[in-house]
């Protein structure tokens, strides 16, 4: 498949999110010439991983079908478009599997006890604390024993740590939501921020990038300040869209997780001003992410790598951007945020 060049100019432009009271935002559409942003494998991957899924026990009939009418497996196919088939296949299995947990996470009623110790259990899984799966355990601990190590052992140890770690923090996010809805607490903006980049799930996410394209960082790539940079700045980018597409649904169930609900509460802003000053941040965002691309094209040229190292240089870059820009399709194309829009009668809420 024709690859576009890292070095191919991005273009921001607007890209209409529902808002509130019918108001239209804009945030990122990178138009790369040539980019190929839904991986032409996911038609032959997805029926086999669906069927997979429920095979395992990860999906029952009824879940199988929200998985399809969501587009969980085609996400995978947007956000990694040029991973081979058999790549595919296991990314798409971690997708599905994110999806479930993210949705356990967020369900209302008396179970959290019950979400929280399949949690635990997964971060045991995750870290090698346990290397045992009971057989009775639930399909979401017994999905990451199977597919994790899969992936790890196509990964240099210092890689596979770093992605391991990734996702246990994601696991712990989750965790920190159940805490966070029981106690009916509100975090700071600053700390949101910083919290938000994990629980986002990006951060292993990009990890499998370097996956989906066979192309590792250098540590010293990795660990530099300019690679931290672009993954804060596409992260933020991802994760505040996100807010903004999961307003309405998470106003309606009192979730303080959004950037705009902590804006409002803490800056004392009607809804519509928390959502502008959102917009705000994220086109500012918008337009750092060219130049953090450049700076780490031109922090990797200075360090001497060879032609194999920069190369997966300029693939990581392909697949952030690609990744982001994956992203909001599938937000636009999901029946995941179809409601996503704030009701006018939430125009005045407060805090």
């Amino acid at each position: 498949m024709r690859r576009t060049p890292a070095n191919a100019g991005t273009e921001i432009a607007g890209w209409a999110i529902p808002g509130d009271g019918g108001q239209w935002f804009a945030p990122l559409q990178c138009k790369t010439r040539d980019l190929s942003l839904l991986n032409p494998g996911l038609p032959h991957v997805e029926p086999h991983v669906t069927a997979w899924a429920q095979k395992v026990g990860l999906l029952s009939a009824e879940a199988a079908e929200q998985a399809r009418r969501e587009r969980h497996i085609a996400f995978a196919g947007r956000v990694w478009p040029w991973a081979p088939p058999e790549r595919l296949a296991e990314l798409s299995r971690l997708a599905l599997w994110m999806f479930v947990v993210d949705d356990r996470s967020d369900a209302r009623g008396d179970d959290s006890g019950a979400v929280d110790t399949e949690l635990q259990a997964m971060m045991r899984i995750v870290t090698c604390a346990q290397d045992v799966v009971p057989e009775k355990a639930p399909g979401t601990v017994r999905v990451l024993a199977e597919v994790v190590p899969r992936l790890a052992d196509q990964m240099s140890p210092a890689w596979s740590d770093r992605f391991r770690r990734h996702l246990a923090e994601w696991i712990r996010t989750n965790r920190d939501m159940i805490r966070r809805r029981v106690e009916r607490s509100v975090p700071t903006p600053h700390a949101y921020v910083a919290w938000r980049r994990v629980s986002g799930a990006v951060g292993w996410c990009f990890d499998l990038t370097e996956y989906a394209q066979d192309a590792e960082l250098t540590e010293l790539v990795w660990s530099s300040p300019a690679c931290r940079q672009l993954r804060d700045t596409a992260a933020d980018i991802i994760c505040w869209t996100n807010d903004l597409y999961s307003l309405g649904k998470e106003l309606r169930t009192g979730e303080t997780s959004n950037l705009v609900v902590i804006l409002q509460h803490h800056h004392h802003l009607t809804l519509q001003d928390a959502v502008n000053e959102v917009h705000r941040r994220l086109s500012l965002r918008i337009i750092e992410l060219p130049a953090a691309i450049v700076s780490l094209q031109t922090t990797a040229l200075a360090m001497n790598l060879t032609v194999q190292e920069q190369a997966a240089v300029d693939r990581y870059v392909d697949g952030i951007r690609a990744w982001a820009r994956g992203f909001l399709e599938y937000s636009q194309e999901s029946a995941r945020y179809a409601e996503a829009s704030v009701p006018p009668a939430t125009a005045g809420l407060r805090l």
